[in-house]
Protein backbone atom coordinates (compact mmCIF):
# COMPACT_ATOMS: atom_id res chain seq x y z
CA UNK A 1 0.00 0.00 0.00
CA UNK A 2 1.22 3.52 -0.50
CA UNK A 3 1.57 6.18 2.39
CA UNK A 4 1.74 3.40 4.50
CA UNK A 5 3.23 5.71 8.21
CA UNK A 6 5.98 4.55 9.78
CA UNK A 7 4.20 3.86 13.51
CA UNK A 8 0.67 3.01 13.77
CA UNK A 9 -1.67 0.47 16.09
CA UNK A 10 -3.72 -2.19 14.34
CA UNK A 11 -5.87 -5.22 16.19
CA UNK A 12 -7.99 -7.25 15.55
CA UNK A 13 -9.44 -11.18 16.00
CA UNK A 14 -7.38 -14.27 15.49
CA UNK A 15 -9.11 -17.15 14.20
CA UNK A 16 -8.53 -20.41 12.33
CA UNK A 17 -10.91 -21.27 9.08
CA UNK A 18 -12.76 -24.66 9.61
CA UNK A 19 -9.94 -25.52 6.41
CA UNK A 20 -6.86 -25.53 8.84
CA UNK A 21 -8.90 -26.54 11.90
CA UNK A 22 -9.61 -29.82 9.90
CA UNK A 23 -6.48 -30.07 8.74
CA UNK A 24 -4.78 -29.36 12.17
CA UNK A 25 -7.10 -32.12 14.04
CA UNK A 26 -6.02 -34.67 10.70
CA UNK A 27 -2.32 -34.26 11.35
CA UNK A 28 -2.88 -34.70 15.85
CA UNK A 29 -5.37 -37.76 14.94
CA UNK A 30 -2.30 -39.71 12.99
CA UNK A 31 -0.09 -38.59 15.55
CA UNK A 32 -2.26 -40.20 18.02
CA UNK A 33 -3.28 -37.28 20.09
CA UNK A 34 -6.17 -35.35 21.40
CA UNK A 35 -8.39 -33.75 18.76
CA UNK A 36 -9.08 -30.07 19.29
CA UNK A 37 -12.99 -29.25 19.98
CA UNK A 38 -13.53 -26.61 17.73
CA UNK A 39 -11.26 -23.90 16.12
CA UNK A 40 -11.91 -21.33 18.35
CA UNK A 41 -10.57 -23.53 21.32
CA UNK A 42 -7.38 -24.28 18.79
CA UNK A 43 -7.04 -20.63 17.61
CA UNK A 44 -6.78 -19.43 21.06
CA UNK A 45 -4.76 -22.88 22.29
CA UNK A 46 -1.98 -21.47 20.14
CA UNK A 47 -1.84 -18.05 21.09
CA UNK A 48 -1.42 -19.31 24.71
CA UNK A 49 1.49 -21.55 23.63
CA UNK A 50 4.56 -20.78 25.74
CA UNK A 51 6.83 -21.19 22.59
CA UNK A 52 6.68 -18.57 20.26
CA UNK A 53 8.06 -20.84 17.56
CA UNK A 54 5.38 -22.98 17.86
CA UNK A 55 2.42 -20.51 17.86
CA UNK A 56 4.54 -19.11 14.45
CA UNK A 57 4.21 -22.36 12.91
CA UNK A 58 0.20 -22.15 13.39
CA UNK A 59 -1.85 -21.34 10.40
CA UNK A 60 -3.75 -18.61 11.80
CA UNK A 61 -4.87 -15.81 10.01
CA UNK A 62 -6.74 -12.59 11.84
CA UNK A 63 -9.39 -10.29 10.53
CA UNK A 64 -8.39 -6.42 11.37
CA UNK A 65 -10.87 -4.07 12.53
CA UNK A 66 -9.30 -1.14 14.24
CA UNK A 67 -6.50 1.57 13.52
CA UNK A 68 -4.77 4.28 15.68
CA UNK A 69 -2.65 6.69 13.33
CA UNK A 70 -1.25 9.64 14.97
CA UNK A 71 -0.75 11.48 11.79
CA UNK A 72 -4.66 11.18 10.49
CA UNK A 73 -7.48 9.47 11.14
CA UNK A 74 -10.24 7.85 8.45
CA UNK A 75 -13.19 9.97 8.42
CA UNK A 76 -15.43 6.06 9.27
CA UNK A 77 -14.90 2.57 10.71
CA UNK A 78 -15.88 1.92 6.96
CA UNK A 79 -12.98 3.64 5.68
CA UNK A 80 -10.69 2.26 8.52
CA UNK A 81 -11.61 -1.10 7.43
CA UNK A 82 -10.82 -0.02 3.49
CA UNK A 83 -7.80 1.67 4.53
CA UNK A 84 -6.45 -1.61 6.77
CA UNK A 85 -7.07 -3.42 3.74
CA UNK A 86 -5.38 -1.03 1.54
CA UNK A 87 -1.93 -1.72 4.09
CA UNK A 88 -2.45 -5.65 3.23
CA UNK A 89 -4.16 -6.58 6.26
CA UNK A 90 -7.00 -9.11 6.17
CA UNK A 91 -10.49 -7.73 6.66
CA UNK A 92 -13.66 -9.18 7.29
CA UNK A 93 -15.05 -8.82 3.38
CA UNK A 94 -18.79 -9.21 4.34
CA UNK A 95 -18.96 -5.82 6.09
CA UNK A 96 -21.76 -3.10 5.29
CA UNK A 97 -23.07 0.12 6.52
CA UNK A 98 -26.88 0.91 6.85
CA UNK A 99 -29.09 4.06 7.21
CA UNK A 100 -31.99 2.71 8.88
CA UNK A 101 -32.02 0.08 11.68
CA UNK A 102 -34.77 -1.73 9.66
CA UNK A 103 -32.06 -2.54 7.24
CA UNK A 104 -29.82 -3.52 10.53
CA UNK A 105 -31.96 -5.87 11.16
CA UNK A 106 -32.98 -7.60 7.64
CA UNK A 107 -28.97 -8.16 7.28
CA UNK A 108 -29.06 -10.22 10.57
CA UNK A 109 -31.59 -12.49 9.39
CA UNK A 110 -30.51 -12.84 6.35
CA UNK A 111 -26.96 -14.10 7.80
CA UNK A 112 -28.28 -16.51 10.25
CA UNK A 113 -28.39 -19.26 7.78
CA UNK A 114 -25.62 -18.01 5.59
CA UNK A 115 -23.32 -17.90 8.63
CA UNK A 116 -23.08 -21.13 8.03
CA UNK A 117 -21.66 -21.47 4.60
CA UNK A 118 -18.34 -18.99 5.64
CA UNK A 119 -15.20 -20.65 5.56
CA UNK A 120 -14.86 -19.82 9.52
CA UNK A 121 -16.96 -20.02 12.42
CA UNK A 122 -18.59 -17.29 13.87
CA UNK A 123 -21.64 -17.19 15.97
CA UNK A 124 -22.99 -13.60 15.87
CA UNK A 125 -21.85 -10.06 14.17
CA UNK A 126 -20.51 -6.62 15.77
CA UNK A 127 -22.58 -3.78 15.26
CA UNK A 128 -20.68 -0.84 15.28
CA UNK A 129 -21.24 3.14 15.20
CA UNK A 130 -19.95 4.50 11.84
CA UNK A 131 -18.76 7.93 12.53
CA UNK A 132 -15.48 8.69 14.59
CA UNK A 133 -17.32 11.74 16.71
CA UNK A 134 -20.13 9.94 17.55
CA UNK A 135 -17.66 6.82 18.95
CA UNK A 136 -16.03 9.26 21.21
CA UNK A 137 -19.39 10.74 21.89
CA UNK A 138 -20.55 7.55 23.46
CA UNK A 139 -17.19 7.04 24.92
CA UNK A 140 -16.29 3.54 26.56
CA UNK A 141 -16.35 1.64 29.68
CA UNK A 142 -13.14 0.31 31.16
CA UNK A 143 -14.38 -3.40 29.73
CA UNK A 144 -15.72 -2.29 26.35
CA UNK A 145 -16.39 0.06 24.09
CA UNK A 146 -20.26 1.79 24.18
CA UNK A 147 -20.29 2.60 20.52
CA UNK A 148 -20.10 -1.13 19.60
CA UNK A 149 -22.41 -4.17 20.62
CA UNK A 150 -22.20 -8.37 19.49
CA UNK A 151 -25.55 -9.34 18.45
CA UNK A 152 -25.63 -13.04 19.11
CA UNK A 153 -27.37 -15.77 17.20
CA UNK A 154 -29.19 -18.34 18.97
CA UNK A 155 -26.86 -21.39 20.01
CA UNK A 156 -27.03 -24.10 17.56
CA UNK A 157 -29.50 -27.07 18.93
CA UNK A 158 -29.87 -30.56 17.46
CA UNK A 159 -31.53 -34.04 19.31
CA UNK A 160 -29.16 -36.55 19.97
CA UNK A 161 -30.61 -39.95 22.27
CA UNK A 162 -29.00 -40.46 25.77
CA UNK A 163 -27.02 -43.95 25.86
CA UNK A 164 -26.30 -44.04 29.74
CA UNK A 165 -25.75 -42.63 32.73
CA UNK A 166 -22.34 -42.35 34.59
CA UNK A 167 -21.68 -40.88 37.80
CA UNK A 168 -18.37 -38.22 37.52
CA UNK A 169 -16.09 -38.06 40.91
CA UNK A 170 -14.73 -34.69 41.35
CA UNK A 171 -11.51 -34.00 43.25
CA UNK A 172 -13.38 -32.63 46.26
CA UNK A 173 -15.08 -35.97 46.44
CA UNK A 174 -18.42 -34.23 44.78
CA UNK A 175 -20.61 -36.47 42.64
CA UNK A 176 -21.71 -35.54 39.31
CA UNK A 177 -24.19 -37.19 37.17
CA UNK A 178 -23.11 -37.39 33.27
CA UNK A 179 -25.28 -38.16 30.52
CA UNK A 180 -23.25 -40.45 27.86
CA UNK A 181 -24.71 -38.83 24.39
CA UNK A 182 -25.16 -40.42 20.89
CA UNK A 183 -22.22 -38.53 19.48
CA UNK A 184 -23.62 -35.32 17.44
CA UNK A 185 -21.74 -32.70 15.55
CA UNK A 186 -22.99 -29.35 17.03
CA UNK A 187 -21.49 -26.29 16.43
CA UNK A 188 -18.22 -27.35 15.54
CA UNK A 189 -17.67 -29.54 17.82
CA UNK A 190 -18.67 -33.69 18.53
CA UNK A 191 -20.69 -33.47 21.56
CA UNK A 192 -21.16 -36.83 23.10
CA UNK A 193 -21.19 -35.85 27.08
CA UNK A 194 -23.08 -33.42 29.45
CA UNK A 195 -22.90 -33.09 33.27
CA UNK A 196 -26.50 -33.28 34.63
CA UNK A 197 -25.67 -30.53 37.64
CA UNK A 198 -29.12 -28.80 37.54
CA UNK A 199 -31.87 -30.94 39.22
CA UNK A 200 -34.55 -28.45 38.40
CA UNK A 201 -33.22 -28.85 34.90
CA UNK A 202 -33.12 -32.47 34.73
CA UNK A 203 -37.13 -33.31 36.52
CA UNK A 204 -38.21 -30.27 33.70
CA UNK A 205 -36.93 -31.91 30.89
CA UNK A 206 -37.63 -35.95 32.38
CA UNK A 207 -33.93 -36.24 31.71
CA UNK A 208 -33.11 -40.42 31.38
CA UNK A 209 -31.69 -43.15 28.95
Amino acid sequence: GANIPKIFEARGEVFLSRAVFESLNEEKKEAGEELYANPRNAAAGSLKLLDPKLTAKRPLDIFAYWLRNESSQPASHMETLSLLGDWGFIVEPNRAVFDSIEKLIDHLRRWEAERHNLPYETDGIVIKVNGPAQQAALGATSHHPRYAIAFKYPPEQKPTKILAITIQVGRTGALTPVAELEPIPLSGTTVSRATLHNEDEICRKDIRV
